[in-house]
């Protein structure tokens, strides 16, 4: 398995491809984040900078989507774990947060 690399110019497609399909503006996205212009939007959709992690995930919120579903690696493959994925995923969470509490 190689390493992954997240493909800046198609993260950035994918994320106005998104925004797209949902009705969300730049001007929606940039009110929601309280950004003082729309520079930054446009350098995320044109693949000129990535959205840091808490972007990320407030677009993840704002669109409704995993953080997982904006992203697009370097072979062109966008990551979306299945049902199955994401129930394994959440039993092993609430496994570790039950053992965290015994343990405290």
């Amino acid at each position: 398995m190689c390493y992954p690399i997240i493909d800046q110019d198609k993260t950035g497609k994918n994320i106005y491809k998104l925004c797209k399909k949902k009705g969300i503006t730049v001007n929606k996205i940039r009110e929601f984040m309280n950004f003082a212009c729309n520079q930054t939007i446009y350098r995320w959709f044109h693949g000129q900078a990535l959205p840091s992690l808490d972007n990320f995930y407030a677009l993840s919120v704002l669109l409704d989507v995993s953080v997982e579903r904006l992203l697009v690696d370097d072979r062109g493959i966008t990551t979306v774990p299945d049902k199955e994925e994401c129930l394994f995923m959440y039993r092993e969470r609430l496994q570790i947060y039950q053992e965290c509490l015994h343990a405290a």
